[in-house]
């Protein structure tokens, strides 16, 4: 399903990855065996197609004609090794936008029917009576992925509003710029890349700045 520009998975992050687990476990490899797992009588149900659609939206499958097969992301969440589910689990969030710019709204408060209403309007831009119908669905799916989405600690820089957050593991570093809004892993390479990259940008815009003044 979609409301304005954002996807919202047909089950829950907790579903998914019962179902993904249930995927390695059993070494299920086809649609059939996985419809037949999961007591669906055909693989054309539409609880059965909804739910590899979300699997395949949240990166944890690729199905086709080749049958079903775990992403390196759906084996990590599957059978995790060491520390690496935390980044599994954020991978999987990064997936659904929505939930991300519904998590900087609210923070760690749990919304209630109407915050949730105001905070999709806010969002989406859609009128009120549609967006009645989804509020229950959405905030019972947010409620559930708080569970798998980083906590950030305090921000620390915020001028102008330019502001930079760390997550709480330190993984990833947020900075936001007004509109701009750019994550970036938290290590010395990955910011060295990002500034070379935003440098040849820049260059390439005063380049085409200056043509034009010509």
């Amino acid at each position: 399903m979609k409301l304005a520009k954002y996807y919202i998975p047909d089950i829950s992050l907790s579903q998914s990855i019962e179902l993904v687990k249930i995927i390695f476990n059993d070494k299920i490899s086809s649609d059939e065996a996985l419809a037949t797992k999961l007591n669906h009588k055909t693989t054309n149900s539409g609880g059965f197609i909804m739910k590899l659609v979300t699997l395949r939206q949240l990166g944890l499958i690729q199905s086709g004609i080749k049958g079903i097969k775990l992403t390196k992301l759906g084996e990590k969440i599957a059978r995790p090794v060491g520390e690496e589910i935390k980044q599994a689990y954020n991978e999987m969030v990064s997936h659904v936008p929505i939930l991300a710019e519904l998590k900087k709204k609210f923070h760690s408060k749990t919304p209630d029917k109407d915050g949730m209403l105001l905070a999709l309007i806010d969002l989406t831009s859609l009128d009120r009576s549609k967006l009645d119908v989804e509020v229950p669905k959405i905030q019972k799916l947010y409620i559930d992925a708080l569970k798998y989405m980083p906590s950030t600690l305090e921000v620390v820089s915020d001028v102008g509003g330019e502001m930079m957050i760390p997550n709480a593991e330190g993984e990833f570093t947020e900075i936001k710029i007004k509109d701009l809004y750019l994550r970036i892993p938290r290590d010395l390479e990955s910011i060295n890349r990002a500034e070379k990259m935003l440098h040849a940008e820049r260059e390439l815009l005063e380049e085409e700045r200056k043509s034009k003044k010509k």
